[in-house]
């Protein structure tokens, strides 16, 4: 499932790019992107758990400290296991 998406999110983006007849109705598209690009990195839609573990991290700080969980939870205690398994079809 992981693959498909990452894939998928792959095509997305260099139709996005593609701006010789753009796909969205945001005017400006390039420069958005653009922007986008330059404040986020290449992959600004990043999935996984390593992509996105210092935001989950920070994210479990806060709710802790904002006395919203007991302990302060670890990134992975969120995530089964099988998770970060991966396979090749």
């Amino acid at each position: 499932m992981y693959k498909a998406f990452e894939q998928a999110k792959q095509v997305a983006l260099k139709k996005l790019s593609d701006t010789s007849a753009t796909k969205v109705t945001l005017p400006f598209v390039e420069e958005r992107l653009a922007e986008a690009r330059a404040l986020m990195g290449d992959d600004f839609w990043s999935y996984g758990i390593e992509a996105n573990r210092k935001v989950l991290d920070y994210f479990l700080a806060q709710h802790h400290g904002e006395g919203l969980s007991s302990r302060r939870v670890q990134v992975d205690e969120l995530f089964h296991s099988a998770t970060y398994e991966t396979f090749k079809l």
